[in-house]
């Protein structure tokens, strides 16, 4: 954060001076006192489970600057001296929005995209910004801050030496998209796709694409918006866009597409195109659906300006976020593929089939978990999903931990399948299984915490190697 002072911060926020200093610098903001630094800001930022306002005290034994809170009988007299500046606001939540949203606007001359999805998200995110690393230092959200407080929280390391922010934006509840694309205030956006993600709230897909298509309407008029033309909601979707529409997909109907597509060696190859221009891509992450990804991400840095060169070398570097199809091979020549961060109906097949294309000699061993936040269809779209697995033919064994699985398991009438309540004696099991020819593929979402089995596997495999 850079040339932001505290009445700015009053200003922006419509915030109540109560003490301190009007001119104290503001470095750093921070919601969090187990990691916040010396001489930072703090927000008592009001959570599901817990308050910060609960936290002012350590914040203060941290040495923070100056706090920003709303509580009202909060009493500061017996922390005397030591007291930082303080600021009184209606809501720390919205006020760190307000924050968020002025400071962002300082930079005028930003390349800001805005990228949400049912899937790929995250991964899409990363391909663009090593896209843009390319042509100068970029911004992007760290791990899973693409929330209402994630986003602010990223927004404040914009320096005036950043050219490139690619910010992803995540959504759970109607208005998030639109309060997101606001703060973000991008200049163009992507939406990957749309799908059955967060239906537990949503409902129906149409309701997910209700949601996520406010980011158009956000986007500056001289902007333009990147959709996959090929998913079915999206499709009918882009004969309705007044602004610039740049469209992917895996056929020449696309603006950006794919053709030759070889899934089977160790780094996917294919050939892209981009106004009638070829070159041959690789990629550094498995799966069918990372080429949608990789498109998506091309069809963007394409609108901005970027050379085909540019997009290919920023493709070739990318390096894929963790816990999504993130490989390791065993000593006896198994590979473990780790994609537990998250999963929904439509990236459970398409992992799976992308697996079945991917290693067809292999003897895919498949460690699922529950699909989460799927509402009331959530039996539904276990069952469908085992119906799927069932109808492969390299799938060996399935390994199944949580709840909703069960509804899974009982549509498995041709593959060897466990159910398991321990995750110690599930990896105990899968360890057994594992031949030289093994692919084991663990997913679920990421409530179920089903990296840990994949942290194990690894683990045994390093003693074995004796690796400390």
């Amino acid at each position: 954060m850079e040339n932001f002072y505290l009445m700015d911060l009053i200003n922006a926020v419509d915030g109540s001076f109560v003490i301190g200093n009007p001119h104290l610098p503001i470095k750093e903001i921070g919601i969090d006192t187990r990691t916040i630094k010396e001489g930072s800001l703090f927000f008592a930022i009001k959570g599901k489970n817990l308050d910060g306002h609960d936290f002012i005290r350590e914040a203060i034994e941290k040495k923070v600057s100056a706090i920003v809170y709303s509580k009202e009988d909060m009493n500061f007299e017996h922390l005397f001296p030591t007291i930082p500046s303080l600021v009184k606001v209606k809501d720390t939540s919205i006020a760190l929005e307000k924050l968020a949203t002025a400071y962002r606007k300082r930079f005028n001359l930003l390349h800001c995209v805005a990228i949400t999805g049912s899937n790929g998200k995250t991964t899409t995110k990363e391909m663009l910004s090593s896209i843009f690393r390319q042509k100068g230092k970029t911004l992007s959200n760290q791990g899973n801050f693409n929330n209402r407080i994630g986003v602010p929280l990223t927004l404040f390391n914009l320096t005036s030496d950043t050219e490139y922010a690619a910010i992803e934006i995540g959504t759970s509840e109607f208005g998030e998209i639109k309060a997101l694309t606001d703060i973000v205030h991008p200049h163009c956006g992507i939406i990957t796709n749309i799908g059955s993600s967060h239906l537990e709230f949503f409902k129906t897909p149409e309701n997910v694409l209700k949601e996520k298509r406010t980011l158009i309407d956000g986007i500056d008029d001289n902007g333009f918006i990147v959709l996959n033309n090929e998913n079915q909601y999206l499709k009918t979707l882009i004969p309705q866009v007044q602004k610039k529409v740049i469209t992917f997909g895996l056929y020449n109907g696309a603006d950006v597409y794919a053709k030759n597509i070889k899934l089977w060696l160790d780094k996917p190859l294919f050939d892209m195109y981009i106004d009638g221009n070829k070159e041959t891509i690789e990629l550094p992450i498995k799966g069918k659906f990372n080429i949608f990804n990789a498109l998506g991400a091309a069809a963007v840095a394409y609108g901005l300006g970027f050379s085909f060169q540019e997009i290919k070398d920023g493709l070739a570097t990318c390096n894929p976020p963790k816990m999504r199809m993130q490989p390791y091979s065993l000593k006896n020549g198994a590979v473990v593929i780790n994609d537990a961060y998250n999963a929904n109906p439509t990236s459970m097949q398409e992992s799976i089939k992308s697996l079945a294309q991917s290693y067809p000699n292999r003897e895919i061993i498949l460690v699922l978990g529950d699909m989460l936040e799927l509402g009331e269809k959530s039996a539904e779209y276990h069952a469908e999903l085992g119906k799927y697995i069932n109808s492969l033919q390299n799938i060996k064994s399935v390994y199944l931990f949580g709840d909703l699985v069960n509804h899974l398991k009982r549509e498995l009438l041709d593959i060897k399948s466990k159910f398991f309540i321990s995750k110690s004696i599930l990896c105990d099991e899968i360890i057994k299984d594992i031949t030289e020819n093994s692919l084991i593929f663990i997913k679920a979402s990421r409530g179920m915490k089903l990296d840990e089995v994949y942290d194990e596997i690894i683990a045994v495999d390093k003693i074995k190697r004796g690796i400390k």
